[in-house]
């Protein structure tokens, strides 16, 4: 752990290369129910906003807006979405030369109904996410990072668990900080996750999700177990409720920053690309995850997955005045 440290505090911001899925999502809302075949076919919305979704393109697309070096490794389809994809990520600044397209599956979509509470349902057809493999990776590209964030577990069955493994493996053994995200996706699956866990210098998952692998556990319990399996650090995102540290010999609750909710799409996502950047600027693992709060906030006060991130000045001035925006 303490070699981990000091790896991380004599970087400078590095690049920052994010593995998982790429989404063309279709947001729409305020949705209040879904139709019923024969009751009610058809339900209105006032919005709708097509953008690029999935945990890695959301996180890469946060830490571009703030200003550092990023690139997505995902697999898409050779079709209308993929395109669509592949330019919003160029126009927003990060790299897609690790980009895999397939010419024969098509690109995941999902459709994102967002309740009147900013709550969100989805329909989501996984397309390329079913393929992605270890061979849709160049590795020489793929390792040529300073930070390697593993996005979106329990969504890419070809290329998690064992596979996902080794990749955190060989990360750590060229000299690269790496961190591990998950998503509910095709659900939360144990072994999956405590099999990758020991190659994590930064494990950040979702409380909500964790509870339906670990039920009798609380957060506390839940990181001390992690922590247990091998995971360098261990940030639990818990929603309202803010995030609980498990790093360094600290153990504490961070509470969130106020924010007006209108979408909580990425907001998890954006909090690991401030977590991440707050790490990759020198800040320490606690001053890191109140920028991860930070920039959750921003996202959650805008539509889609990254869309509401502004430069990485801004959201270290809102987590360092503790409260802004309610």
């Amino acid at each position: 752990m303490g070699a981990e440290m000091r790896r991380t505090s004599n970087r400078r911001a590095g690049r920052i290369h994010c593995v998982g899925i790429a989404v063309v999502d279709a947001l729409s809302g305020p949705l209040a129910e879904y139709p019923t075949p024969g009751t009610k076919p058809q339900v209105n919305t006032k919005r709708i906003t097509f953008a690029a979704g999935g945990g890695a393109v959301n996180s890469a697309g946060a830490l571009a807006r703030m200003g550092l070096r990023s690139g997505v490794f995902a697999k898409i389809g050779k079709d209308p979405n993929g395109a669509f994809l592949l330019g919003e990520l160029r126009g927003a600044g990060v790299a897609t030369d690790g980009m895999r397209v397939s010419p024969t599956e098509a690109t995941p979509f999902t459709f994102v109904g967002i309740h009147p509470s900013g709550d969100r349902t989805f329909i989501h057809t996984p397309g390329t996410n079913l393929s992605f493999s270890p061979d849709d990776l160049a590795k020489d590209k793929l390792f040529d990072c300073d930070f390697l964030l593993f996005q979106d577990v329990w969504v890419l069955p070809r290329l998690e668990g064992a596979p996902g493994a080794e990749l955190l493996r060989e990360a750590r053994q060229r000299g690269i900080v790496t961190f591990l995200d998950e998503c509910y996706g095709l659900g939360p699956d144990k072994a999956v996750l405590e099999t990758m866990a020991p190659f994590c210098d930064h494990l950040m998952p979702s409380y909500d999700d964790l509870r339906v692998i670990y039920p009798r556990m609380d957060e506390e319990r839940m990181a001390e177990h992690l922590l247990a399996l091998g995971a360098g650090h261990v940030i639990i995102k818990m929603g309202a409720r803010g995030c609980y540290v498990a790093a360094a010999g600290q153990r504490r609750h961070i509470a969130p920053l106020r924010a007006r909710v209108l979408d909580a799409t990425g907001a998890g996502d954006c909090w690991d690309a401030g977590y991440i950047a707050g790490l990759a600027r020198g800040r320490d693992i606690v001053a890191a995850a109140m920028t991860g709060n930070a920039a959750a906030a921003f996202c959650l006060e805008a539509s889609g997955g990254s869309a509401g991130v502004p430069k990485y000045r801004d959201i270290e001035r809102r987590a360092d005045a503790g409260c802004v925006g309610g």
